[in-house]
C-alpha cells in the first residue's frame, strides 16, 4: 500500500486554518462558559499538533516506500539520482531534529530557570496557615499583595492577609479554589510551554492570553456562589495595585 501523499496537503491545510482562523474567530467567544472555552482552545491546537504529526509520519512512510522500491529495483538505473536523495535523507532528518532539539531547549531554559530560582524561594518562605474546604493554604512574606493555586494548594502573601478584611479574604480563597478545582495550574502552565515553543505564531500567543483570562472568569464564577461581586471586586483592587 503506498503513503496517501494527499493527506499531506490536506494536514498542511488545516495546520494553516487553525493558526489563522482561531485568533479571529475563537477569543471571547466562551466568557459564558470559560471551561468549554478552555477546552475548545487546547482541542484545537491538539488537532493542528495531530495534524503535523500525521504529514510527517505519512512523508516517512512515503520514504520508505521509495526506500524499498530502490532496493528491490523497482526504479530502473535511469532513477539513480533518488538514491542518492534517499541514502542523505536519514541524514537529513537527524541533523534538522538535532536543531530542533536545541532551539527548544534554548527556548525552554529561561522558563525552567526562573522555576529553579523562584519555586525554592517559595518552598522556603512559606508557613502553613489554615485548611480551606480541604486545600491547604500557606503563608508567605512578601511585601505586595499575591496568591498563587497550584494543583494542591493556595499560597498566599502576608501583606493581603493583613490588608484583606475576612470577607474579602474569603473571596480571594474561593478564588484561588476554583483554580486549584479545574486544575488551571496546570493548564497555563501547558499553555505557556505551547507559547513558548511556538512564539512567533498569532494563534499561540491568543491562546496563552485566552486561556489565562478564561481561568479567571472561571475561578471567579467559583467564588460568585460563596461571595458577593462587590466583595470579590474589592478584594481584586488590592492585586491589581
Amino acid at each position: 500500500m503506498n503513503a496517501p501523499l494527499l493527506v499531506v496537503p490536506l494536514a498542511i491545510e488545516w495546520i494553516i486554518l487553525v493558526t489563522t482562523l482561531a485568533p479571529l474567530l475563537l477569543p471571547k467567544r466562551f466568557d459564558a462558559r470559560p471551561q468549554l472555552g478552555i477546552a475548545v482552545w487546547f482541542t484545537t491546537f491538539l488537532s493542528a499538533g495531530l495534524a503535523s504529526l500525521l504529514a510527517v509520519g505519512i512523508a516517512i512512510w512515503a520514504y520508505s516506500d521509495t526506500l524499498i522500491a530502490l532496493n528491490s529495483n523497482a526504479i530502473g538505473d535511469e532513477k539513480w539520482y533518488l538514491a542518492l536523495i534517499v541514502s542523505f535523507a536519514p541524514w537529513l532528518a537527524l541533523a534538522i531534529g538535532g536543531i530542533t532539539i536545541a532551539l527548544i531547549n534554548i527556548k525552554l531554559e529561561p522558563m525552567f530557570e526562573a522555576a529553579r530560582e523562584i519555586v525554592p524561594l517559595l518552598d522556603l518562605g512559606k508557613q502553613p496557615m489554615l485548611n480551606f474546604m480541604g486545600t491547604p493554604v500557606s503563608v508567605v512574606q512578601l511585601p505586595f499583595a499575591y496568591a498563587l493555586a497550584t494543583n494542591s494548594e493556595i499560597i498566599i502573601s502576608q501583606f493581603a492577609v493583613d490588608h484583606l478584611s475576612k470577607d474579602e479574604l474569603d473571596a480571594v480563597l474561593w478564588h484561588e479554589l476554583g483554580h486549584v478545582k479545574f486544575k488551571h495550574f496546570a493548564l497555563k502552565k501547558l499553555a505557556r510551554l505551547i507559547g513558548t515553543l511556538s512564539s512567533r505564531l498569532a494563534a499561540s500567543r491568543s491562546m496563552v492570553a485566552e486561556v489565562e483570562r478564561l481561568c479567571e472568569i472561571s475561578a471567579d464564577n467559583c467564588a460568585l456562589k460563596k461571595v458577593t461581586a462587590p466583595t470579590l471586586r474589592l478584594a481584586r483592587k488590592l492585586f491589581e495595585i
